[in-house]
């Protein structure tokens, strides 16, 4: 099986990235880009540029920058950058969930409809990840790329699964009384 190359930035959307490349991308791919961000916090665009640079190795971002990049971007992959470089760690998104709580009305329906909700995202991702790791294992080779791009999927399972134990516990604790 041939394998085509991918660019950096299809690279990007499927592997863990350490943490500079991940606030680069992020902000690439932000309305306005980098110079949006400098302009919303009041920092030099051009040193942003170098700071972010992957190519620039004299200017690096600071623990507040790349605390500003997260809130601004959102990207998870910056996230996904520190979770893997601490370990054994794995988080979760909860503001999908805080949002549809604040929508839904506190009747039994809904929050059944919750629960099973976030049960089947996280079948899902688990059914990606094992979809496109039975695709790379097809060949008979798994390569950096492959091993990478799986555990990025592994940590959005976590997520999924961890958001499936949030709901249960706010159906227990805040949803409708059960008789």
């Amino acid at each position: 099986m041939s394998r085509a190359a991918m660019s950096c930035v299809e690279r990007a959307k499927r592997e863990l990235l350490p943490l500079e490349l991940a606030c680069y991308h992020a902000l690439r791919e932000m309305p306005g880009g980098t110079a949006g961000f400098a302009a919303q916090y009041g920092r030099n665009p051009s040193t942003m540029q170098h700071k972010l640079s992957p190519t620039q190795r004299t200017h690096n971002l600071t623990p507040v920058e790349v605390e500003e990049i997260t809130a601004y971007t959102r990207d998870p992959r910056i996230v996904d950058s520190m979770i893997a470089a601490f370990g054994n760690a794995c988080w979760v998104d909860l503001q999908p969930l805080l949002d549809r709580q604040q929508r839904e009305h506190q009747g039994e329906v809904e929050a059944l409809a919750g629960v099973l909700s976030s049960a089947g995202e996280a079948l899902r991702k688990q059914s990606v990840l094992l979809e496109r790791l039975g695709h790379h294992l097809s060949d008979g080779v798994l390569d950096h790329g492959e091993v990478a791009e799986c555990k990025q999927l592994i940590q959005r399972v976590y997520g999924a699964l961890l958001l499936l134990e949030r709901t249960l516990d706010h159906h227990v604790e805040g949803g409708p009384a059960h008789g």
